[in-house]
């Protein structure tokens, strides 16, 4: 799995679509749009506009105002429970056309950065339940009462996935909170439809049947997944391009990706720090030199694949592997697949879509 740069701050980046939802919910109690949205830049009409982007500071501080001017104590749970996966753009649609949820939850994980988080999230199995576990990957303080409404919200959003994937139906078998029982505690039973909360846990999670895993999902299209991941693949490469330091060292590593061969050296020597400053400050940002390396390289590559006529001698070459076969473990290490094997399938999807009714 790619890890992804964490954006800074104020790298502009980010959809706004969530903010949308929660600045409806509020409006339906009676707070203006103006009131939620001031101070934080903003603007209203953003909230409706394709092309928009806002910055992770931004996000918090509509965050913030939302937890300051709600009547409701539980409108992060209840704004949770309205997201859809229309709200995520194409990483909506390739976590909807997957083919079971596992696949959908390797593909959330995979292009997380897309969904504009604000909060950690991992995946494991627990014996017969399957766990969702949330971190504070900003900082924000285990106190923090704007983690706690950041938390509910995110809460909200992965039962009302879960829901739209799976059926109404479905339940988490529990849910575990880190912090003390807020005041409005007794909704959360009522809100995620789950009698067993409990709280002063050792984690935030929740958690779900694992028996749902391999569940056959009633939109499954494996082309269709397979477009919407390759356009994934295009926007996590213009996000990374676009964060931080990571970003400007995606960015170097593209412009002439031969030199992904001789280390991270000559990289930092282009960003004028020494080799050990440039890898505590990747570390900080949540991510190494190796992993972005290898992300630059797998993205190239699928392109080159998909879209260059370019022998798999001459990908290797242009990548800085020393030969055809290294370039190949290293795909399927990265993929699962060959790369004659992608190059095929994508044939064979293409020849599919490409016959008359």
């Amino acid at each position: 799995m790619p890890a992804t740069a964490r954006p800074g701050l104020d790298d502009a980046i980010h959809r706004p679509d969530k903010l949308a939802v929660l600045v409806q919910a509020l409006g339906a109690l009676g707070v203006p749009a103006t009131d939620v949205l001031a101070g934080s830049g903003v603007a209203e009409s953003a909230l409706g506009d394709a092309a928009a982007r806002v910055s992770v500071r931004q996000l918090l501080a509509v965050h913030a105002a939302a937890l300051r001017l709600t009547p409701d104590p539980a409108l992060a749970l209840r704004a949770g429970a309205r997201i859809r996966f229309t709200h995520f753009g194409l990483y909506g649609y390739a976590l909807l056309a997957s083919t079971t949820p596992r696949r959908a939850i390797d593909v959330a994980l995979r292009y997380r950065a897309l969904a504009s988080p604000l909060i950690g999230l991992a995946f494991d199995v627990d014996g017969d339940e399957a766990v969702w576990t949330f971190d504070d990957v900003l900082g924000l303080g285990r106190d923090s009462a704007l983690l706690r409404f950041v938390y509910e919200l995110q809460l909200g959003t992965q039962l009302a996935l879960h829901r739209d994937l799976l059926g109404a139906a479905v339940t988490p078998t529990r849910v575990r909170a880190a912090g003390p029982a807020p005041a409005h505690a007794a909704l959360y039973a009522d809100l995620l439809g789950c009698q067993r909360i409990e709280f002063d846990c050792d984690a935030d999670e929740l958690r779900f049947d694992a028996a749902w895993l391999d569940h056959p999902l009633a939109f499954a299209n494996p082309i269709t997944a397979a477009t919407a991941q390759q356009d994934c693949d295009r926007l996590l490469g213009e996000l990374e391009s676009a964060a931080g330091l990571a970003g400007r060292v995606v960015a170097l590593l593209r412009e002439a990706p031969a030199q992904c061969a001789d280390g991270i050296e000559p990289i930092a020597g282009r960003l004028a720090m020494h080799p050990r400053t440039l890898r505590r400050r990747l570390r900080a940002e949540g991510t190494t030199y190796q992993r972005l390396r290898d992300d630059v390289r797998r993205q190239l590559a699928l392109d080159w694949l998909r879209g260059a006529r370019m022998s798999t001698d001459d990908i290797a070459a242009s990548l800085g592997f020393s030969d055809a076969a290294n370039f190949r473990h290293a795909f399927k290490r990265w993929t699962g697949r060959s790369p004659g094997a992608l190059r095929g399938a994508d044939v064979q999807a293409s020849t599919m879509t490409s016959k008359p009714p």
